[in-house]
């Protein structure tokens, strides 16, 4: 039910029949595309028509109009082969495979995809492998593969991370959340769904916040969540707002109505799916027309209604065989097979010849070696070896040096990391010393061990400090975990800190969620050391949010440090909570309350050493049922 499966070019949502290559005929077509056609010499506006035309498809898209949109296409299909840009061809086969889906030919779509990826793998660009990939997991998503279309849709992740494009990263985010949420794994799903919309909203909103808000709805649904679903699906409604994309319009109307139904108000529920039939029959929508005409079956056969929910199911399961017929099920395992057959058909030919390039290299040194031998005087042969022998010495000295200051550059590098922020560090090396600065909101995480001086005496300085080593080397883990900065430990006391170096979004609700996880962590080992009658800490645990200044003083024994009132209230927030809690200031409250993982206990405003009266809350994580 949720919008998933978002094919992309550089961000923007992208007929005809084509039969599936056989063996190396795609490679051959492919060829003579690339090589065979000769290029004209063209003026700059001519370069520039694929591109104009591939626009005004997506506006036709955008406006519904299919007709217009593939004659576009197949216009600018010409116009690239013409130039015999291999980048223009690929990028209109992706934005034509889109329409094709659009009207349900899932085979010709899939065919221009691996036609596209073929010319991204020849001309080795991997982020039009990563568009492909992302492309081909939407098709088989909506075709019903969900395993296949999150595996897909993990490739093209992996690239765009490494590459850090944040837009692609939030599509696939939505994407791999509907795929999840169709193979019955909401709460994973609801994950990607809230990181996609967090991305959107710092990227400016738009038609991507409704498509959020939709699948956030969708997934909430499925969760029994109705309320909630409701809400996010009417949000998305209002941002499309009124002629803005029909398609998404018709099939949030679609969601709507679905939720309704399920939450048996039937005639709300009949009148958003009728009205989304209306905008998908117009449009041409197939894959809309069967959600609607399905919310229509339901809600009619709940009335009591049995004929109208037969016309309504008989028009759905026409619609379902047009999309998911038996012969296009097998279309679409063609094209990939092809696809596979040819990739290994190809290796074993660059196999071959690797092969028969090693045999006539050695044939041609051993001739070469004769012929030497036959022509070199005895004295030039043992000079020659002399001369090699010193050679070889001397760069082996200059190598075996060079990789051991390689090496001992490197322990420091690591020592160098362990110590202070990467950011930090490289202004150090850069400059002999750093600036203290000013970081807005940052939040800083204390914990301090209860009875830890009566605890102390019943145990060696030796078995103390390895049990405080082992409670340490869990924050740290869980500190890195949550993107936290570890500042120093203090007797029994830990400190880090999140949104260092720089200031970071989530920082504060990963500091919450990293106290959270170190409290669960304490009561595990305190359960598991009592049963055997062995020492274990309680813990209080405090969190304030405020500006600092960070960075390193001295010149000396170099350590990262904070300063300001925000690290004393956050020292207060932890003597005044209680043990096995997280105590958190109403500053944190404020940054974390709208996160539905985490509970809120107010504690009112608590008399604190020196600060007066300061509102207090407990934190603790909503628990599976």
């Amino acid at each position: 039910m949720a919008i998933g499966g978002v094919h992309t070019i550089d961000g923007d949502p992208p007929d005809g029949t084509k039969v599936p290559g056989r063996s190396w005929a795609c490679w051959c077509r492919l060829l003579f595309v690339l090589l065979a056609v000769v290029p004209r010499f063209t003026s700059g506006a001519d370069v520039k028509d694929w591109r104009i035309l591939v626009d005004r498809s997506a506006t036709e898209l955008r406006a519904g109009d299919l007709e217009k949109a593939k004659a576009y296409l197949e216009e600018a299909y010409l116009n690239a082969i013409e130039l015999a840009d291999s980048v223009a061809i690929s990028k209109v086969l992706v934005e034509r495979a889109a329409v094709r889906q659009v009207v349900g030919d899932l085979q010709g779509a899939l065919q221009d995809l691996y036609d596209a990826l073929r010319i991204y793998d020849l001309i080795e660009d991997p982020d039009g492998a990563a568009t492909v990939y992302n492309s081909i997991g939407a098709l088989h998503h909506n075709a019903g593969n969900y395993k296949e279309a999150i595996e897909l849709y993990g490739k093209s992740l992996a690239i765009r991370v490494r590459r850090e494009q944040t837009n692609q990263i939030a599509i696939l985010y939505g994407n791999l959340g509907s795929a999840l949420e169709e193979l019955g794994r909401p709460d994973s799903a609801l994950i990607y769904h809230r990181l996609s919309l967090a991305y959107r909203k710092r990227m400016g909103g738009g038609e991507w916040v409704a498509i959020c808000y939709a699948n956030l709805g969708s997934c909430l649904a499925r969760m029994g969540r109705t309320d909630s679903a409701l809400y996010y699906l009417h949000n998305a409604l209002a941002t499309l707002g009124k002629g803005k994309n029909p398609m998404l319009k018709a099939q949030t109307l679609a969601m709507v109505g679905q939720v309704e139904v399920d939450a048996r108000r039937l005639g709300q529920g009949r009148a958003h799916c009728e009205e989304g039939l209306r905008l998908a029959e117009r449009l041409g929508y197939l894959s809309i027309q069967k959600m609607c005409q399905e919310c229509l079956y339901r809600a009619f056969e709940a009335q009591g209604d049995a004929g109208r929910a037969l016309t309504a199911l008989q028009r759905m399961l026409v619609i379902q065989d047009s999309l998911l017929s038996r012969e296009r099920t097998k279309g679409l395992m063609s094209v990939e097979m092809n696809y596979a057959f040819e990739r290994q058909l190809l290796a074993d030919s660059l196999q071959r010849l690797k092969v028969q390039q090693a045999a006539d290299l050695k044939y041609q040194m051993r001739i070469t070696q004769e012929w030497s031998q036959k022509r070199v005087f005895s004295v030039g042969v043992v000079f020659a070896l002399l001369l090699a022998i010193g050679l070889w010495s001397r760069l082996d000295h200059m190598r075996r040096s060079r990789n051991q200051i390689d090496t001992e550059r490197a322990k420091g590098e690591r020592l160098l990391l362990n110590i202070l922020p990467h950011s930090v560090a490289e202004e150090l090396k850069a400059s002999g010393h750093t600036v203290a600065k000013d970081v807005e909101s940052v939040s800083i995480l204390f914990t301090d061990f209860t009875d830890f001086a009566i605890l102390s005496e019943r145990m060696s300085a030796k078995e103390l400090v390895a049990l405080i080593d082992t409670y340490f080397r869990a924050f740290d883990r869980i500190a890195r975990q949550f993107g936290l900065e570890k500042i120093k430990t203090i007797g029994d006391a830990y400190m880090c800190a999140g949104g260092l170096p720089e200031s970071k979004p989530d920082s504060a609700v990963n500091t919450v969620r990293a106290a959270l996880a170190m409290q669960r962590w304490v009561g595990e080992r305190a359960a598991e050391r009592s049963g055997s009658n062995q020492t274990y800490f309680n813990m209080r645990c405090g969190i304030h949010t405020g500006a600092v200044v960070a960075g390193v003083v001295g010149d000396c024994k170099f350590q990262y440090d904070v300063w300001g009132a925000t690290v004393n209230t956050a020292a207060r927030m932890e003597s005044s909570g209680e043990v096995g809690r997280v105590n958190i200031s109403h500053a944190t409250y404020e940054l974390v309350k709208e996160h539905q993982d985490l509970v809120f206990t107010p504690r009112g405003r608590i008399s604190v050493k020196g600060m007066g009266e300061l509102e207090m809350w407990f934190v603790e994580e909503v628990r599976a049922v």
